[in-house]
Protein backbone atom coordinates (compact mmCIF):
# COMPACT_ATOMS: atom_id res chain seq x y z
CA UNK A 1 0.00 0.00 0.00
CA UNK A 2 2.83 2.80 0.84
CA UNK A 3 4.26 1.85 -2.32
CA UNK A 4 1.37 2.50 -4.23
CA UNK A 5 0.67 5.84 -2.22
CA UNK A 6 4.48 6.77 -2.85
CA UNK A 7 4.10 6.22 -6.51
CA UNK A 8 1.06 8.26 -7.40
CA UNK A 9 2.76 11.06 -4.96
CA UNK A 10 5.47 11.35 -7.58
CA UNK A 11 3.16 10.36 -10.61
CA UNK A 12 2.02 13.88 -9.71
CA UNK A 13 4.99 15.53 -9.45
CA UNK A 14 6.46 14.30 -12.76
CA UNK A 15 3.37 15.67 -14.10
CA UNK A 16 3.20 19.08 -13.44
CA UNK A 17 4.73 21.53 -11.52
CA UNK A 18 3.87 21.76 -7.80
CA UNK A 19 2.67 25.07 -6.33
CA UNK A 20 2.94 25.73 -2.80
CA UNK A 21 4.28 29.30 -2.08
CA UNK A 22 2.98 32.65 -2.94
CA UNK A 23 4.65 35.52 -3.45
CA UNK A 24 3.84 39.19 -4.14
CA UNK A 25 6.23 40.22 -7.00
CA UNK A 26 6.96 44.32 -7.78
CA UNK A 27 8.58 45.12 -11.11
CA UNK A 28 10.31 48.00 -12.44
CA UNK A 29 8.19 50.90 -14.00
CA UNK A 30 8.49 50.00 -17.74
CA UNK A 31 7.75 45.91 -17.39
CA UNK A 32 4.05 45.63 -19.31
CA UNK A 33 1.95 42.91 -17.92
CA UNK A 34 2.97 40.73 -20.65
CA UNK A 35 6.79 40.96 -19.84
CA UNK A 36 5.89 40.24 -16.39
CA UNK A 37 3.92 37.29 -16.66
CA UNK A 38 6.60 35.73 -19.07
CA UNK A 39 9.62 37.02 -16.56
CA UNK A 40 7.27 34.86 -13.92
CA UNK A 41 6.74 31.56 -15.92
CA UNK A 42 10.71 31.99 -16.58
CA UNK A 43 11.07 31.06 -12.59
CA UNK A 44 8.77 28.51 -13.02
CA UNK A 45 5.88 30.37 -11.49
CA UNK A 46 2.27 31.61 -12.53
CA UNK A 47 0.20 34.82 -12.09
CA UNK A 48 -2.73 34.35 -9.80
CA UNK A 49 -3.55 37.95 -9.84
CA UNK A 50 -2.58 41.75 -10.72
CA UNK A 51 -1.99 44.77 -8.66
CA UNK A 52 -1.31 47.22 -11.27
CA UNK A 53 -1.89 50.04 -9.28
CA UNK A 54 1.59 49.36 -7.94
CA UNK A 55 3.03 47.57 -11.32
CA UNK A 56 3.19 43.78 -9.07
CA UNK A 57 1.49 40.41 -9.10
CA UNK A 58 0.71 38.16 -6.89
CA UNK A 59 2.16 34.65 -7.72
CA UNK A 60 2.54 31.03 -7.33
CA UNK A 61 6.14 29.46 -7.27
CA UNK A 62 7.21 25.91 -6.27
CA UNK A 63 8.48 25.76 -2.70
CA UNK A 64 12.46 25.52 -3.98
CA UNK A 65 11.95 28.71 -5.37
CA UNK A 66 13.21 31.98 -2.64
CA UNK A 67 11.78 35.13 -2.68
CA UNK A 68 15.61 36.77 -2.46
CA UNK A 69 16.39 34.96 -6.15
CA UNK A 70 13.33 36.22 -7.76
CA UNK A 71 14.15 39.39 -6.35
CA UNK A 72 17.46 39.69 -8.18
CA UNK A 73 16.06 39.23 -11.60
CA UNK A 74 16.32 41.63 -14.30
CA UNK A 75 13.31 43.90 -14.09
CA UNK A 76 12.12 42.87 -10.29
CA UNK A 77 12.10 45.94 -8.21
CA UNK A 78 11.23 43.16 -4.78
CA UNK A 79 9.49 40.11 -3.67
CA UNK A 80 8.78 38.86 -1.21
CA UNK A 81 6.54 35.68 0.49
CA UNK A 82 2.85 36.68 1.12
CA UNK A 83 2.31 35.70 4.66
CA UNK A 84 -0.47 35.20 7.10
CA UNK A 85 -0.35 38.25 9.24
CA UNK A 86 -1.97 39.08 12.56
CA UNK A 87 -2.53 42.57 12.18
CA UNK A 88 -4.46 43.44 15.12
CA UNK A 89 -1.15 44.14 17.43
CA UNK A 90 -2.78 47.13 16.92
CA UNK A 91 -6.33 46.77 19.03
CA UNK A 92 -4.80 46.73 22.33
CA UNK A 93 -7.49 45.23 24.81
CA UNK A 94 -11.62 45.10 25.46
CA UNK A 95 -12.48 46.39 28.54
CA UNK A 96 -15.95 46.39 30.44
CA UNK A 97 -18.39 48.45 29.45
CA UNK A 98 -18.44 50.47 33.01
CA UNK A 99 -22.15 51.80 33.88
CA UNK A 100 -20.79 55.20 35.43
CA UNK A 101 -20.87 58.45 34.25
CA UNK A 102 -20.15 62.22 34.37
CA UNK A 103 -21.66 65.38 33.84
CA UNK A 104 -21.78 66.85 30.20
CA UNK A 105 -20.54 70.15 31.89
CA UNK A 106 -17.15 68.29 33.22
CA UNK A 107 -16.39 66.27 30.08
CA UNK A 108 -17.53 68.73 27.26
CA UNK A 109 -15.32 71.10 29.30
CA UNK A 110 -12.47 69.14 29.87
CA UNK A 111 -9.47 69.90 27.69
CA UNK A 112 -7.49 72.61 26.16
CA UNK A 113 -9.73 76.02 25.38
CA UNK A 114 -10.60 76.79 22.06
CA UNK A 115 -7.01 79.65 21.71
CA UNK A 116 -4.15 78.40 20.36
CA UNK A 117 -2.31 77.22 23.79
CA UNK A 118 1.49 77.73 24.79
CA UNK A 119 4.25 75.42 23.28
CA UNK A 120 4.14 73.22 26.54
CA UNK A 121 1.11 73.51 29.18
CA UNK A 122 -0.38 71.56 32.51
CA UNK A 123 -1.96 68.75 31.09
CA UNK A 124 -6.10 69.07 31.64
CA UNK A 125 -7.30 67.03 35.11
CA UNK A 126 -8.18 63.71 34.23
CA UNK A 127 -11.89 62.58 33.18
CA UNK A 128 -13.58 59.00 33.97
CA UNK A 129 -15.72 57.88 33.68
CA UNK A 130 -14.72 56.94 29.24
CA UNK A 131 -18.26 57.82 28.58
CA UNK A 132 -21.42 60.71 29.41
CA UNK A 133 -24.89 60.70 28.65
CA UNK A 134 -26.63 63.50 26.98
CA UNK A 135 -30.07 63.96 26.45
CA UNK A 136 -32.46 65.97 23.83
CA UNK A 137 -35.42 67.33 24.44
CA UNK A 138 -37.85 64.36 24.07
CA UNK A 139 -35.53 62.77 26.37
CA UNK A 140 -33.71 60.31 23.99
CA UNK A 141 -29.88 59.42 24.84
CA UNK A 142 -26.84 59.51 23.26
CA UNK A 143 -23.51 58.49 24.43
CA UNK A 144 -19.78 60.30 23.60
CA UNK A 145 -16.94 58.83 24.88
CA UNK A 146 -14.10 61.20 26.99
CA UNK A 147 -12.75 61.82 23.86
CA UNK A 148 -15.46 63.90 22.49
CA UNK A 149 -14.94 66.36 25.70
CA UNK A 150 -10.50 66.22 25.43
CA UNK A 151 -10.59 66.67 21.31
CA UNK A 152 -13.91 69.86 21.31
CA UNK A 153 -15.63 67.96 18.67
CA UNK A 154 -18.84 69.49 20.29
CA UNK A 155 -18.03 73.11 20.10
CA UNK A 156 -17.12 72.36 16.21
CA UNK A 157 -20.67 70.53 15.60
CA UNK A 158 -22.14 73.90 15.19
CA UNK A 159 -20.28 74.85 11.92
CA UNK A 160 -19.94 71.01 10.65
CA UNK A 161 -20.20 67.72 11.67
CA UNK A 162 -18.92 65.94 8.71
CA UNK A 163 -21.28 66.12 5.83
CA UNK A 164 -19.50 65.14 2.35
CA UNK A 165 -16.57 63.51 3.57
CA UNK A 166 -15.91 59.43 2.75
CA UNK A 167 -13.55 57.55 4.74
CA UNK A 168 -12.31 54.29 4.37
CA UNK A 169 -12.38 51.85 7.06
CA UNK A 170 -9.99 49.12 6.41
CA UNK A 171 -10.82 46.86 8.84
CA UNK A 172 -12.36 43.23 9.93
CA UNK A 173 -15.43 45.07 8.13
CA UNK A 174 -18.41 46.90 9.43
CA UNK A 175 -21.88 45.89 10.98
CA UNK A 176 -23.75 48.57 8.58
CA UNK A 177 -26.74 47.48 10.48
CA UNK A 178 -25.98 49.18 13.41
CA UNK A 179 -28.39 51.77 14.62
CA UNK A 180 -25.24 54.65 14.87
CA UNK A 181 -23.67 53.32 11.11
CA UNK A 182 -26.60 52.33 9.29
CA UNK A 183 -27.17 56.41 8.53
CA UNK A 184 -23.44 56.78 6.95
CA UNK A 185 -22.51 52.81 6.18
CA UNK A 186 -22.30 52.97 2.33
CA UNK A 187 -21.73 50.15 0.03
CA UNK A 188 -18.43 48.76 0.42
CA UNK A 189 -15.90 45.86 0.01
CA UNK A 190 -14.55 42.28 0.83
CA UNK A 191 -11.56 41.72 -0.12
CA UNK A 192 -11.92 37.65 0.32
CA UNK A 193 -15.07 37.58 -1.82
CA UNK A 194 -15.35 40.14 -3.49
CA UNK A 195 -19.30 39.17 -4.06
CA UNK A 196 -20.10 38.85 -0.39
CA UNK A 197 -20.61 42.33 1.75
CA UNK A 198 -18.07 43.67 4.20
CA UNK A 199 -19.78 42.15 7.32
CA UNK A 200 -17.72 42.12 10.46
CA UNK A 201 -17.56 39.01 12.30
CA UNK A 202 -14.53 40.03 14.58
CA UNK A 203 -15.95 43.57 16.11
CA UNK A 204 -12.88 45.95 15.41
CA UNK A 205 -14.23 47.47 12.08
CA UNK A 206 -17.27 48.39 13.80
CA UNK A 207 -15.80 50.17 17.06
CA UNK A 208 -13.11 51.93 14.62
CA UNK A 209 -16.06 53.26 12.21
CA UNK A 210 -18.06 54.22 15.41
CA UNK A 211 -15.43 56.40 16.65
CA UNK A 212 -15.35 57.97 12.84
CA UNK A 213 -18.69 58.43 12.34
CA UNK A 214 -21.54 57.22 14.28
CA UNK A 215 -24.15 59.14 13.51
CA UNK A 216 -25.78 61.99 16.47
CA UNK A 217 -29.23 60.53 16.16
CA UNK A 218 -29.78 60.00 19.83
CA UNK A 219 -30.35 55.92 19.58
CA UNK A 220 -27.09 55.15 21.34
CA UNK A 221 -23.36 56.70 20.76
CA UNK A 222 -22.13 59.74 18.50
CA UNK A 223 -18.67 59.75 17.08
CA UNK A 224 -16.14 62.26 15.82
CA UNK A 225 -17.79 63.33 12.55
CA UNK A 226 -21.23 62.11 12.83
CA UNK A 227 -22.35 62.64 9.32
CA UNK A 228 -19.25 61.72 6.92
CA UNK A 229 -20.26 58.72 4.96
CA UNK A 230 -18.21 55.26 6.25
CA UNK A 231 -16.70 52.98 3.65
CA UNK A 232 -15.80 49.40 4.94
CA UNK A 233 -13.54 47.36 3.59
CA UNK A 234 -13.15 44.26 4.86
CA UNK A 235 -9.19 42.82 4.59
CA UNK A 236 -9.30 40.98 8.16
CA UNK A 237 -10.66 38.10 8.83
CA UNK A 238 -12.89 37.02 11.93
CA UNK A 239 -9.18 36.39 14.03
CA UNK A 240 -7.93 39.84 12.79
CA UNK A 241 -5.30 37.70 10.34
CA UNK A 242 -5.09 38.12 6.73
CA UNK A 243 -2.13 37.78 3.80
CA UNK A 244 -0.48 40.98 2.87
CA UNK A 245 -2.02 40.14 -1.12
CA UNK A 246 -5.19 41.01 0.86
CA UNK A 247 -4.76 44.25 2.56
CA UNK A 248 -3.42 45.64 -0.82
CA UNK A 249 -6.37 44.24 -2.60
CA UNK A 250 -8.20 46.16 -0.45
CA UNK A 251 -6.18 49.26 -0.86
CA UNK A 252 -6.42 48.75 -4.95
CA UNK A 253 -10.32 48.90 -4.64
CA UNK A 254 -10.34 51.78 -2.37
CA UNK A 255 -7.98 54.17 -4.32
CA UNK A 256 -10.47 53.44 -7.10
CA UNK A 257 -13.02 54.75 -5.01
CA UNK A 258 -11.18 58.16 -4.38
CA UNK A 259 -12.41 58.44 -0.35
CA UNK A 260 -10.87 61.37 1.36
CA UNK A 261 -9.46 59.08 3.92
CA UNK A 262 -8.29 55.96 4.53
CA UNK A 263 -7.54 54.67 8.05
CA UNK A 264 -5.85 51.66 8.84
CA UNK A 265 -6.40 50.48 12.18
CA UNK A 266 -4.07 47.35 12.01
CA UNK A 267 -0.33 46.95 11.71
CA UNK A 268 2.14 44.65 12.16
CA UNK A 269 6.29 44.63 12.84
CA UNK A 270 6.70 42.98 9.50
CA UNK A 271 7.74 45.19 6.51
CA UNK A 272 6.32 44.99 3.17
CA UNK A 273 7.92 46.84 -0.17
CA UNK A 274 4.55 45.65 -1.94
CA UNK A 275 2.77 47.64 1.03
CA UNK A 276 4.88 50.54 0.98
CA UNK A 277 4.68 50.99 -2.70
CA UNK A 278 0.41 50.69 -1.65
CA UNK A 279 0.34 52.77 0.87
CA UNK A 280 2.09 55.48 -1.38
CA UNK A 281 -0.24 55.11 -4.62
CA UNK A 282 -2.82 55.96 -1.98
CA UNK A 283 -1.01 59.35 -1.24
CA UNK A 284 -0.24 60.34 -4.63
CA UNK A 285 -3.96 60.03 -5.60
CA UNK A 286 -4.44 62.65 -2.52
CA UNK A 287 -6.25 60.18 -0.12
CA UNK A 288 -4.85 60.80 3.95
CA UNK A 289 -3.93 57.56 5.19
CA UNK A 290 -4.21 57.24 8.64
CA UNK A 291 -2.61 54.41 10.60
CA UNK A 292 -2.21 53.19 14.25
CA UNK A 293 1.43 52.94 15.52
CA UNK A 294 0.72 49.71 16.98
CA UNK A 295 0.52 48.51 20.59
CA UNK A 296 3.97 46.70 21.55
CA UNK A 297 5.99 49.99 23.36
CA UNK A 298 8.42 49.59 20.92
CA UNK A 299 9.21 51.19 17.38
CA UNK A 300 6.44 52.19 15.11
CA UNK A 301 4.55 48.70 13.02
CA UNK A 302 3.83 49.17 9.38
CA UNK A 303 2.11 50.46 7.67
CA UNK A 304 1.96 53.36 9.97
CA UNK A 305 5.70 53.45 9.65
CA UNK A 306 5.78 54.33 6.48
CA UNK A 307 6.57 57.73 4.88
CA UNK A 308 3.06 57.97 3.27
CA UNK A 309 0.82 57.02 6.44
CA UNK A 310 0.18 59.06 9.52
CA UNK A 311 1.53 57.75 12.52
CA UNK A 312 -0.34 58.22 15.31
CA UNK A 313 0.23 57.02 18.81
CA UNK A 314 -2.20 56.75 21.94
CA UNK A 315 -2.62 59.05 24.90
CA UNK A 316 -4.31 58.12 28.19
CA UNK A 317 -7.28 60.31 30.21
CA UNK A 318 -4.03 62.48 31.89
CA UNK A 319 -2.46 63.50 28.41
CA UNK A 320 0.33 60.77 28.78
CA UNK A 321 1.09 58.38 26.06
CA UNK A 322 -0.47 55.33 26.99
CA UNK A 323 2.28 52.68 28.04
CA UNK A 324 1.55 50.47 25.22
CA UNK A 325 1.79 52.75 22.42
CA UNK A 326 4.39 52.01 19.93
CA UNK A 327 6.56 55.50 19.82
CA UNK A 328 9.18 56.83 16.80
CA UNK A 329 10.05 59.19 14.78
CA UNK A 330 7.73 58.41 12.35
CA UNK A 331 4.98 59.39 14.89
CA UNK A 332 2.51 62.08 13.25
CA UNK A 333 -0.19 62.89 15.84
CA UNK A 334 -1.73 61.58 19.08
CA UNK A 335 -4.94 61.00 20.07
CA UNK A 336 -7.16 59.39 22.99
CA UNK A 337 -6.70 55.40 22.63
CA UNK A 338 -7.74 54.43 26.13
CA UNK A 339 -11.31 53.06 27.43
CA UNK A 340 -12.85 54.60 24.32
CA UNK A 341 -16.81 54.10 23.85
CA UNK A 342 -17.82 53.16 20.16
CA UNK A 343 -20.16 50.85 18.68
CA UNK A 344 -20.05 46.89 18.61
CA UNK A 345 -21.88 44.77 16.08
CA UNK A 346 -25.09 43.87 16.80
CA UNK A 347 -26.38 47.23 17.71
CA UNK A 348 -24.33 46.78 20.83
CA UNK A 349 -21.47 49.47 22.34
CA UNK A 350 -17.70 48.44 23.85
CA UNK A 351 -14.67 49.77 25.55
CA UNK A 352 -11.48 49.32 23.73
CA UNK A 353 -8.36 50.93 24.16
CA UNK A 354 -5.52 50.82 21.85
CA UNK A 355 -3.61 52.76 18.59
CA UNK A 356 -6.48 51.34 16.77
CA UNK A 357 -8.96 53.61 18.68
CA UNK A 358 -6.55 56.46 18.40
CA UNK A 359 -6.37 56.56 14.80
CA UNK A 360 -9.72 56.92 14.15
CA UNK A 361 -10.00 59.75 16.35
CA UNK A 362 -7.44 61.68 13.97
CA UNK A 363 -9.67 60.27 10.63
CA UNK A 364 -12.83 61.64 12.05
CA UNK A 365 -11.41 65.50 12.43
CA UNK A 366 -9.65 65.29 9.00
CA UNK A 367 -13.49 64.42 7.78
CA UNK A 368 -14.66 67.52 9.75
CA UNK A 369 -11.93 69.84 7.33
CA UNK A 370 -12.80 67.92 4.28
CA UNK A 371 -16.52 68.96 4.86
CA UNK A 372 -15.23 72.50 5.07
CA UNK A 373 -13.63 72.32 1.87
CA UNK A 374 -10.11 71.22 2.94
CA UNK A 375 -9.49 68.75 0.07
CA UNK A 376 -6.21 66.43 -0.92
CA UNK A 377 -3.67 64.51 1.95
CA UNK A 378 -1.30 67.04 1.88
CA UNK A 379 -3.87 70.10 3.05
CA UNK A 380 -5.57 67.37 5.30
CA UNK A 381 -1.90 67.53 6.88
CA UNK A 382 -1.18 70.37 7.39
CA UNK A 383 -4.77 71.64 8.92
CA UNK A 384 -4.31 69.03 11.13
CA UNK A 385 -0.78 69.98 12.45
CA UNK A 386 -1.81 73.43 12.29
CA UNK A 387 -4.84 72.67 15.30
CA UNK A 388 -2.57 70.25 17.02
CA UNK A 389 -2.79 70.60 21.03
CA UNK A 390 1.22 70.29 22.33
CA UNK A 391 0.43 67.90 25.86
CA UNK A 392 4.35 68.04 26.52
CA UNK A 393 5.45 64.80 25.35
CA UNK A 394 8.77 64.24 23.18
CA UNK A 395 8.40 64.79 19.79
CA UNK A 396 8.88 60.65 18.96
CA UNK A 397 5.89 60.37 21.47
CA UNK A 398 3.27 62.87 20.76
CA UNK A 399 4.31 63.91 17.03
CA UNK A 400 2.72 67.44 16.35
CA UNK A 401 0.43 66.90 18.86
CA UNK A 402 -3.74 65.91 19.77
CA UNK A 403 -5.31 67.73 16.72
CA UNK A 404 -8.31 69.70 18.58
CA UNK A 405 -12.21 70.17 16.79
CA UNK A 406 -12.52 73.46 17.90
CA UNK A 407 -8.90 74.88 16.65
CA UNK A 408 -9.12 73.25 13.43
CA UNK A 409 -12.82 74.52 12.49
CA UNK A 410 -11.87 77.74 13.47
CA UNK A 411 -8.40 77.95 11.93
CA UNK A 412 -10.36 76.58 8.63
CA UNK A 413 -13.22 79.09 8.76
CA UNK A 414 -10.43 82.05 9.52
CA UNK A 415 -8.49 81.29 6.16
CA UNK A 416 -11.55 81.21 4.21
CA UNK A 417 -12.56 85.26 4.96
Amino acid sequence: MLKTILFLFFSLLSAGQVFAAQKIVTFDADLDPAAQASLIESRGGRVIKEFAFINAVLADFPDSRKAAEISRAPGVAAAEDDEEIYWLGSEGTRDALESAQSSVSAILEGGPQPVQPPAVSTPPAPVAPPYISTANAEGKIDRLPWSAGRLQVVRAWSKTMGKGALVAVLDSGVDCAHPDLAPNCVSGYNAFDPKAAPADDNGHGTHVAGIIAGAHDWSGMAGMAPEAAILPVKVLNSSGTSKTSDVITGLAWTVRQKPDIINMSLGSPKISEALAKAVKAARKAGILVVCAAGNDSGPVNYPAAYEDAAAVASMDFANKIAKSSSRGPEIDFIAPGVKIFSAAPGGHFMLMSGTSQAAPHISGLAALAVSLGVKGQADLRAALTKAAYNIGLAPEEQGAGAPVASFLVNNILSAQH
